[in-house]
């Protein structure tokens, strides 16, 4: 096998990159929330509608289905969500790559004998 064959997929990288981004993000709010909490005993009510205003994206209002249902959730919970998600398919993309590695490298080794 050659030396760039065994190498992670680079897209199996860059998912679990991302993921791991949207996870840090998420726990930066978690503990701006507990600091809050311990400081005024109040957990701060920040939505995930919120965050997506002040970055410049817009959603349509007045929905009821589950679009409206998440864009109301704490955006700490969304966040380590979509990172835990996106996280989890890039270590799935690369724990694939290293089965079917192995996979033909026993393939190989019961040719050999």
């Amino acid at each position: 096998m050659e030396d760039h064959e065994a190498r992670p997929p680079l897209a199996g990288l860059i998912t679990l990159f991302i993921g791991a981004a949207f996870i840090t993000v998420g726990v930066c709010f978690l503990t701006y929330g507990l600091y809050q909490l311990i400081r005024s005993g109040v957990w701060p009510h920040y939505p995930f509608s919120k965050m997506l205003s002040e970055i410049g994206i817009s959603l349509p209002q007045g929905g009821q289905g589950p679009l409206a249902w998440v864009t109301s959730q704490s955006a700490c919970v969304v966040l380590l969500s979509i990172g835990a998600v996106i996280a989890g398919f890039g270590a799935w993309l690369i724990a694939r790559f290293n089965r079917r590695r192995r996979l033909a490298e026993a393939e190989a080794d019961a040719a050999i004998a």
